[in-house]
């Protein structure tokens, strides 16, 4: 699925009522917890040890995890005889996202310990409150639900929860980010990438990585959700790090404002070309971008520039033209909707406006007008 095309949905969700009450807590519902491995807790012996981890499975299997443990504060709550809900672990996934759910009844500190994890941690509390503690900074940050905190897994990074806390995780590939960055900048940085960690929902782009956030908690229950594409997955997972890339400030934010020089015209054309050419693969922006001779953003300026579009809404043009195609040329095979999914679009009614707005009929009618057209030949 385009990049942008994910944004506009992005827009659209939040629109719809991505957040609850709070203004800027995730939904968390019955039906996305449905999606969830869970582990409800009231052993402490189990929180404390992690003999949950595997019940979590296929989610969090990579064997970094582990090194997160947990550490009840009101150890009271746990005494011997008395069996009370401690905390609710549960997991999820989107491509390469590991995504988790935690529910505190009561105090409880999140360690991690020797070795740290090489992942970065989007974190936003629907209820109660959060102190972060980096190894690295020397005041103590709080989260709420009207503020949210981005860091990497470093050794000695705590999280303190108060009771009655709930917050979903989502863990983001260093890999996945490093990449990113280095097709924004051109080449690869000098040093780890380094966010800011506290983030305003209400201010700066804030409210865009909220919107996101509900657009991924939309997408786990939607039941035409786009989880089982590929195509569709990698788009989501590439908007999520290119929005907190350029949208929430980090060590490399001023470096990103320098590296927007404007590609020369053939660089465009490269790019159009390979679009056209890869219709039906899963595209990314740094791809394009390496095709094209480029960084990501002086293709996003190319594109804005010289064709007054972007990346994202060209890729689309492409796999409507290459859906057309297919339907005019009589080398689908099956329905229009095989075909469609085929090209990435798994939104049977967005695919419908989508082509609809781009050739001015729909693609069920362009079917039968080219099946009668072939019949008569």
């Amino acid at each position: 699925m385009p990049i942008e095309t994910v944004a506009s949905m992005a827009s659209a969700a939040s629109q719809r009522g991505a957040f609850i009450k709070a203004p800027a807590s995730p939904v968390i519902s019955n039906d996305l917890l449905s999606k969830f491995r869970l582990s409800r807790i009231d052993d402490l012996d189990i929180l404390e040890s992690g003999a949950y981890w595997p019940q979590l499975q296929p989610y969090f299997i990579k064997p970094y995890f582990r090194r997160l443990t947990y550490q009840l504060t009101a150890r009271s709550a746990a005494l011997p005889g008395r069996k009370t809900t401690l905390s609710v672990r549960g997991a999820g996934g989107l491509g390469p996202l590991d995504i988790a759910y935690i529910t505190d009844c009561h105090a409880a500190t999140m360690f991690v310990g020797d070795g740290g994890l090489p992942d970065y941690c989007l974190t936003a509390v629907n209820r109660g409150s959060l102190d972060y503690a980096s190894p690295t900074r020397a005041e103590t940050a709080v989260v709420s639900p009207t503020v949210g905190v981005i860091y990497r897994g470093l050794p000695g990074t705590q999280l303190r929860a108060a009771e009655n806390h709930e917050r979903l995780a989502i863990w983001i590939p260093a890999g996945n980010l490093e990449q990113g960055l280095t097709a924004l900048l051109g080449d690869p940085g000098h040093e780890a990438l380094d966010f800011d960690p506290i983030i305003n929902w209400s201010t700066g782009g804030g409210p865009r990585v909220r919107r996101l956030i509900g657009l991924l908690m939309e997408e786990l229950t939607s039941p035409h959700s786009l989880v089982p594409n590929d195509l569709a997955t990698r788009s989501l997972t590439d908007l999520l790090v290119y929005t907190l890339l350029q949208s929430l400030p980090h060590n490399y934010t001023a470096r990103l404002a320098r590296a927007a020089a404007s590609p020369v015209p053939r660089s465009i054309h490269r790019a159009e070309e390979f679009i056209r050419a890869n219709a039906e693969q899963p595209l990314s922006l740094h791809e394009i971008a390496d095709v094209a001779g480029c960084s990501v953003r002086s293709l996003q300026l190319g594109f804005k520039h010289f064709r007054v579009t972007t990346p994202g809404a060209v890729i689309l043009q492409a796999r409507l033209a290459a859906v057309r195609q297919a339907l005019a040329g009589g080398e689908a095979a099956g329905t229009v909707i095989e075909v469609a999914y085929r090209y990435g679009f798994t939104n049977p009614g967005r695919f419908t406006r989508q082509y609809r707005a781009a050739f001015g009929e729909s693609p069920a009618d362009a079917l039968r007008r080219n099946s009668v057209r072939r019949t008569r030949r």
